[in-house]
């Protein structure tokens, strides 16, 4: 029997944020194998899912800290992941895990930098679509689906990409599970919706920082159907002002920006749905997505290779970059029933299939034992 792989989940805003990076580690450290010792480390205050699997403060300042309030978004996270370094570093000379497995860019590339002082193997979860020449000195690089790991081959050629490995986020497809008749009712009163509405549902910060585009999807639903409802999730952020008044402006009322919505209700929130939206050109890889599919929620998405492959099935492609090829969709997946639930019966399985969390932690396990190893042998 292999003895247990030591891996430190390491994210600077961990405790303080709930985005994707901060949401997949705390998911990870609640699914991993029990042949997997991991510890989460973060930059805030927070308590593990597993009291077998700690949680380790490694201090830094907030992105969001006063004294960073003037800065871009993108210059307050490099502040924070730069100020988080010294205590993760002291955590890995200290405590040697295994595995230091990071989504933060910044505070990854120092990790590797400084791996002869801890000799630990630094694995980046490349979670922002950065560009595999500047990914290909780690020792190990987790991309998210399979066109990635072509996209390297074709960047760097005549080189080894051995260190490069495509391993998809998880969904809890139980918790995650299409709604029957009552628990669609509940879903809808929990959250103020209207039994009858028809539902386009759109999760992620509302601004420009992130390039959601929940306002795009709000101007294609105003073209495409005079009665549906747009219900958007998620913490404002740098424009938020700006999307809002655009989205109040297609849709007026037939509007429901509902802000954070805490972890725990995500899976009630998917089963008031009857169409999940994403506006964004080019999305690394969206749980969100995997969410719908496992909700049995069909996905109207941009025409791009990754968020082709995550919705697979699921999905109805459009190009988010051309007026009315959404609102096209929208309007049939309102009109088109049968289609509709053909959709979400093909995303279900697709999640099942592809996103439950045995398999892929399973497969992360691997991966992550193979480049301790080839780390290791150098």
């Amino acid at each position: 029997m292999s003895p247990r792989l030591q891996v430190a989940l390491i994210s600077s805003g961990l405790g303080r944020e709930l985005r994707g990076i901060e949401t997949w580690m705390a998911d990870l450290a609640a699914h991993l194998p029990d042949s997997v010792s991991a510890k989460l480390w973060g930059g805030g205050s927070f308590v593990s899912p597993r009291p077998d699997r700690p949680s380790q403060r490694i201090w830094g300042i907030s992105r969001n800290h006063r004294l960073l309030r003037s800065k871009s978004w993108s210059d307050r996270y490099y502040a924070e992941q730069h100020s988080a370094l010294p205590g993760a570093l002291l955590r890995l000379i200290l405590q040697r895990p295994d595995v230091a497995y990071c989504g933060d860019p910044a505070l990854s590339w120092n990790l590797k930098r400084f791996r002869k002082w801890h000799r630990s193997s630094v694995v980046f979860l490349n979670g922002m679509r950065l560009t595999p020449v500047w990914c290909a000195s780690f020792d190990g690089v987790h991309v998210l689906a399979p066109p990635y790991i072509e996209e390297a081959a074709r960047l760097l050629p005549g080189q080894s990409i051995d260190q490069f490995f495509s391993v998809p986020h998880f969904t809890d497809v139980e918790r995650f599970h299409p709604a029957s008749i009552e628990e669609r009712r509940a879903a809808r009163r929990q959250f103020g919706i209207a039994e009858d509405a028809f539902v386009v549902l759109c999760i992620g910060p509302l601004g420009t920082a992130s390039g959601k585009r929940v306002d795009h999807v709000a101007e294609e639903l105003a073209r495409g159907s005079s009665r549906a409802l747009l219900v958007s999730a998620g913490a404002d952020e740098q424009g938020a002002s700006e999307v809002r008044g655009r989205i109040t402006q297609a849709l007026g009322p037939r509007a429901l920006l509902l802000g954070r919505v805490e972890r725990s209700r995500m899976a009630d929130l998917h089963r008031a749905a009857d169409v999940f939206a994403l506006g964004t050109l080019g999305e690394p890889f969206s749980i969100a997505i995997a969410e719908a599919l496992a909700s049995g929620v069909p996905v109207v998405h941009h025409q791009d290779p990754i968020t082709n492959w995550v919705a697979g099935v699921g999905g109805a492609a459009v190009s988010m970059s051309t007026q009315g090829e959404a609102a096209d969709a929208f309007r049939r997946l309102e009109t088109d029933a049968a289609w509709r639930s053909s959709l979400g019966a093909a995303g279900r399985k697709l999640a099942v299939e592809r996103y439950a969390p045995g398999p892929v932690c399973a497969a992360l396990e691997r991966e992550w034992r193979r480049i301790a190893l080839r780390t290791s042998s150098r």
